[in-house]
């Protein structure tokens, strides 16, 4: 059970989303970081994680029939390059605080004295488990209006952004090049509690590797193993990472 002070912010929240819904506690769920629960012993109640999974999901598809839509011209290449960004952590967190989703999160002490709010990676997690919970509480066509209005909102500057480019893709465009195949990304350790992990991957192509990162994310760690890896093969000059 939210407390009615619980309720009233995340109807707040909700309000200012233009979302209808009265599936409180889910809305609950998605703004819960691992660390709150896990320092009021209660490891095992529901946090973002799984919502944000959803989300993901329904934003990429989303996303690319937004994109398919709407630039009939682009080629496939070029739709890639777009998607990769208005899907990254970076543009969501962004978004994230431009709503005021950062006030409403439930995080540990220990995080919230880290700067947690301000975190890029939770409060893109945090966004795409509203999409989750926005798909599961009311249905699929209110997560892609809700979905659009974002979109619709940039949509001067989507030329932009084929200028920038996204170290994944690039690493993709490299590989698939050479015989169509993916580079591949492997978890090589794990540190930390669960709340507060931290994730070194591998980057790899055929069995060899290519480079390693570091993330709080697993996204975060792929990321910049792939910015290692290009940064090795000579595609980019240092220090353009996105």
């Amino acid at each position: 059970m939210l407390s009615q002070d619980r309720e009233k912010e995340i109807k707040e929240l909700l309000l200012s989303l233009n979302i209808d819904s009265n599936n409180l506690e889910l809305f609950d769920v998605a703004l819960t970081h691992p660390s709150y629960n896990f320092e009021r012993n209660k490891e095992g109640m529901p946090d973002y994680e799984r919502l944000e999974f959803l989300g993901d999901s329904v934003l990429r598809l989303c996303a690319s029939n937004y994109l398919y839509n709407k630039f009939e011209n682009y080629d496939e290449g070029n739709l890639t390059k777009i998607r990769s960004y208005i899907v990254s952590d970076e543009f969501l967190s962004k978004e994230a605080f431009r709503k005021s989703i950062d006030k409403y999160l439930n995080i540990g002490i220990h995080e919230e004295k880290d700067g947690g709010r301000q975190k890029e990676s939770i409060l893109a997690c945090s966004f795409e488990a509203i999409i989750g919970a926005i798909y599961l509480s009311c249905n699929f066509d209110t997560a892609k209006k809700f979905i659009y209005k974002i979109y619709d909102d940039i949509n001067d500057n989507f030329n932009e952004l084929l200028t920038s480019y996204n170290s994944k893709e690039i690493l993709q465009q490299y590989t698939q090049g050479l015989n169509k195949d993916l580079p591949e990304y492997e978890i090589i350790n794990e540190t930390g509690q669960a709340h507060d992990k931290t994730y070194e991957v591998i980057a790899k192509y055929h069995g060899k590797i290519l480079g390693t990162g570091k993330g709080k994310t697993k996204k975060e760690a792929e990321k910049n193993a792939a910015y290692t890896a290009i940064l090795k093969l000579n595609l980019i000059e240092a220090g353009k990472n996105e």
